[in-house]
């Protein structure tokens, strides 16, 4: 059902359960778990409801990237960054997310059950005022697996980019 019902689904089942925090990342060994001590203090200190990651304040953290990655993920970065005046990487899926602070209705609010829910989530609970921090990290390429992404997920990614866009505007 895709990667953002994935997270929607996660949600649901931790806030079940009681628990106070829920980790995301990837699954193909670039999310290195040595960042998750200090994104839990970064989250203490601030009072924040969210930690995510961000490729973008070290110039070098994506070093071994293909070239044709970097300049997608830059090109979507910077896109969303502009029209949705976010000033988070939105599309990472390092996150921490406080559950005791955060409403459930508000975590599933993102519609995109794709990649975009990345970007969308943060983009809907930024405005619903929730604090986010971010903390720097070095992203290195893929380790395990094959990108399940195809072109046709960017192509829907930039749809649905500009379909929220447009109806934020009104």
């Amino acid at each position: 059902m895709g990667i953002g019902s994935a997270h929607k689904n996660a949600f649901i089942w931790a806030k079940k359960r009681g628990y106070n925090y829920l980790i995301t990342m990837d699954c193909d060994g670039t999310h290195d778990p040595i960042y998750l001590n200090r994104m839990l203090k970064v989250m203490r200190k601030n009072n924040s409801h969210i930690v995510i990651s961000n490729r973008f304040l070290n110039k070098n953290s994506l070093r071994d990237w293909p070239l044709w990655r970097k300049i997608l993920t830059g090109f979507r970065h910077y896109l969303i960054k502009f029209l949705l005046q976010i000033k988070y990487d939105s599309s990472g899926a390092l996150r921490i997310y406080n559950l005791n602070k955060i409403k459930l209705e508000d975590l599933l609010l993102a519609k995109h059950n794709g990649y975009s829910f990345f970007w969308e989530s943060i983009f809907l609970l930024d405005k619903k005022k929730y604090k986010i921090s971010e903390i720097p990290i070095y992203l290195p390429g893929r380790l395990m697996g094959k990108s399940k992404m195809k072109f046709s997920d960017i192509l829907d990614a930039l749809l649905y980019l500009f379909k929220i866009y447009f109806k934020n505007r009104v």
